[in-house]
C-alpha cells in the first residue's frame, strides 16, 4: 500500500479537475480539503464494509465495575467487530442481546457470561454485578481527518484514486462543469471494491459460525 500525502492528493485532484494553478477553489478546510476528507471517509467506510478486520482493526481495553453497565466506546469508534471478556480465567467472545431482551439479561445471574449492546456512545453489559474483569473492544476506527499537508492515507490496490476522483467531481460541480466521465470512473472503482469483498485473505475460505458451540464454550446457556 502506497502512502499518499494530503499535498499530493490536492495536486492530483487539481489535475483531474483541470484546475492546476487556479484560485477558484482554495486548499482549505472549507474548500478542497473538505472534499478530500469527505471522499476519504466514504472510501474508508466502503473498505470497512467490504473487508472488515482484514482492512483495519483497533482494540480498546476496559475493566468492569460492579454495578456499572455502561462503558464508553473508544474515541474514533466507527463500527464494532466484537467484544471479549476475561471471564472465569479465560477470554470469551460476548454475544449481543436484542433490545427486547434487555430486562431478561439485566436480571441474569452474575455467574453467567454477560451479553452486550451498543447504546449511543456506550457499550452496555448485562448483568452488571461483577467487577474487576478485563475486557477488550475490537472495532473499526473512523477515517483519519487530513489537515496538514504531510498527513497521509494508505489504501490497498491504489484505491486512493477514489478520493481524487470524488473530490474532483465536487470541484467541477462547484464550477458547473460536466462530471459525467469522472462519475463513470468513480462507479468503476466502487464496483471493484464490491467485487473485492472478503477476498483479501485467499489462503483459507471463510465458514459458517456454529453459534451453539460459541454459547457452550462461553458457558452462556441459562442454567
Amino acid at each position: 500500500m502506497a502512502t499518499v500525502t494530503l499535498t499530493t492528493l490536492r495536486s492530483r485532484v487539481r489535475e483531474r479537475a483541470d484546475m492546476v494553478g487556479s484560485s477558484f477553489i482554495a486548499d482549505a478546510a472549507t474548500g478542497l480539503d473538505a472534499w478530500i476528507n469527505e471522499a476519504n471517509q466514504k472510501l474508508h467506510g466502503m473498505l470497512v464494509d467490504a473487508m472488515g478486520e482484514e482492512y483495519v482493526s483497533s482494540t480498546s481495553s476496559f475493566t468492569t465495575v460492579s454495578g456499572t453497565a455502561d462503558y464508553a466506546l473508544p474515541a474514533g469508534f466507527y463500527k464494532l467487530y466484537g467484544v471479549d471478556l476475561n471471564f472465569q480465567g479465560a477470554w470469551r467472545s460476548l454475544l449481543r442481546y436484542e433490545r427486547s431482551e434487555r430486562n431478561a439479561y439485566r436480571e441474569m445471574r452474575p455467574d453467567l457470561l454477560p451479553r452486550y449492546s451498543i447504546v449511543g456512545s456506550n457499550l452496555r453489559l448485562y448483568p452488571s454485578d461483577v467487577g474487576g474483569l478485563s475486557g477488550s473492544i475490537l472495532y473499526a476506527p473512523e477515517a483519519t481527518v487530513l489537515t496538514a499537508g504531510s498527513d497521509s492515507v494508505s489504501y490497498p490496490n491504489g484505491w486512493e484514486k477514489y478520493i481524487v476522483i470524488d473530490a474532483a467531481i465536487q470541484a467541477l460541480l462547484k464550477e458547473e462543469s460536466s462530471v459525467t466521465a469522472l462519475m463513470q470512473e468513480r462507479a468503476r472503482i466502487e464496483q471493484e471494491i464490491r467485487e473485492a469483498k472478503e477476498a483479501r485473505d485467499m489462503a483459507t475460505p471463510k465458514r459458517a459460525v456454529d453459534f451453539e458451540l460459541v454459547e457452550l464454550e462461553s458457558d452462556f446457556l441459562w442454567r
